[in-house]
């Protein structure tokens, strides 16, 4: 605001703009890489600062669930957490190993050293992909929404990469409530999961 407040006196009605012979390249004043997360809803109806991401941490991309959230952070890692409204019952869909109800943001570990660049949240699971085009999914296969035609079981409780994109790397990811749609960069959609109503 303060700069602001200068440019304007600087800029004011009584002063003219400047000329110059030189060409000059703009140039950047003030950068930053912060953000802040708001959370609402269940009770709470003005925004609320979300603190609990790893301090120096600021988000890039966050996804809301049913049953749970997703923060991909600048520095382009995971974190999940659980919704709490409605007693949720947890299919392994933060990623963390294990069927707790983590009420705070937690870094996904299991990703570790993956430059996660999207996530998108279905009902009762995860699927992510990386700067490299690659997906992971994790949480409740009850519908075949993690992709590999169930065959580690009704549910992946920690990051499963999917072979299938190996070789066609993911452009972009969503999810709906229990199916997934992706476009490659070669510019091909590809859908899975529950298929009722033609989705």
């Amino acid at each position: 605001r303060e700069m602001e407040e200068k440019v304007t006196l600087l800029n004011g009605p009584n002063k003219r703009p400047r000329s110059s012979t030189v060409n000059e390249a703009p140039i950047a004043v003030v950068t930053s890489r912060t953000s802040e997360v708001y959370v609402w809803g269940g009770g709470k109806s003005t925004p609320q600062k979300l603190d609990a991401i790893k301090s120096g941490c600021s988000a890039r991309q966050v996804c809301a669930g049913n049953t749970h959230f997703a923060v991909v952070t600048v520095e382009k890692e995971l974190y999940t957490w659980v919704n709490m409204q409605g007693g949720t019952k947890l299919h392994g869909q933060l990623g963390h190993g294990d069927r707790a109800s983590y009420r705070q943001p937690k870094h996904v570990e299991k990703l570790q050293g993956k430059a996660i660049r999207q996530v998108s949240c279905g009902d009762d699971f995860t699927v992510c992909i990386t700067d490299e085009g690659q997906m992971y999914a994790f949480g409740s296969d009850y519908y075949g929404c993690i992709g590999v035609d169930k065959a580690y079981g009704s549910e992946v409780l920690e990051p499963l990469q999917l072979d299938f994109f190996l070789t066609n790397p993911v452009e972009q990811v969503s999810c709906g409530d229990n199916h997934v749609a992706v476009l490659t960069r070669n510019r091909e959609v590809y859908t899975w999961g529950c298929g009722e109503y033609g989705r």
